[in-house]
């Protein structure tokens, strides 16, 4: 077990979303950008054809809180494949409440599976949650949650096919990373699957960051939402 340094930007004040391409230059694409993330999930173009498949085989092997998210890191070996490419499954952490809204409708968490190709080409799959029945995946990230700073090595933690959503359908686009540096170049697919987390649930992801740890929906410009089939 060691600890982690905490980084120099938050949710509220002057260190939150609205100030964070001014904390540093790395950090110029969350104000400069053009193709930022999380947004509304609206005006989708129907009849995308590049379905996405999951191979998760491997379990976590360490959780770590930075202060402002969970993260559970998984051994290699898992992945995903979509428009002809594979990209590895690195981890999974937490926002809530969710940070895409789907035609306008908010969620009380969303859990972003982070995926990485050969090329160092960043994908990320987006897990929506409403407010209900309680939710195993969550039961686990919090049960494993390290206090602020700290990552802890848990062995075999969850598998990574818990994740695997029951429909494979998504909402595809190109974006960012939801937090500094904000870079873009990340292709998003949300899923359509939504599931459900308890209220319980939703305060103790958010006593874990001690407030609300998600980005408000960005800009889309002129980029477009596809939807693709399960």
């Amino acid at each position: 077990m060691s600890t982690i340094s905490h980084p120099d930007w938050g949710y509220t004040g002057d260190t939150g979303p609205e100030h964070w391409g001014c904390l540093a230059d790395a950090y110029k694409p969350c104000s400069e950008g053009v193709e930022q993330s999380p947004v509304n999930l609206a005006g989708f173009v129907s009849g995308g054809t590049e379905p996405v498949t999951f191979d998760y085989t491997t379990v976590a092997v360490q959780a770590r809180n930075n202060g402002h998210t969970v993260y559970l890191d998984f051994d290699p070996g898992s992945g995903l494949s979509v428009g002809g490419r594979r990209y590895e499954l690195l981890g999974v952490h937490y926002h809530s409440p969710g940070e895409h809204l789907l035609d306008g409708e908010s969620f009380a968490a969303e859990l972003h599976l982070v995926h990485q190709d050969a090329g160092g080409n960043l994908a990320v799959v987006g897990l929506l949650f409403r407010l209900g029945n309680p939710s195993p995946l969550v039961e686990d990230l919090v049960g494993l949650a390290p206090a602020t700073g700290v990552e802890a090595d848990i062995g075999g933690g969850p598998n990574a096919a818990e994740y695997v959503p029951s429909d494979s359908g998504y909402y595809g686009y190109s974006g960012s990373l939801t937090t500094p540096p904000c870079s873009e170049g990340v292709r998003w697919m949300v899923m359509q699957s939504i599931g459900t987390v308890s209220e319980d649930q939703v305060d103790i992801l958010q006593s874990l960051t001690h407030g609300p740890n998600n980005r408000p929906p960005q800009p889309i410009g002129d980029r477009s939402i596809t939807v693709v089939a399960g």
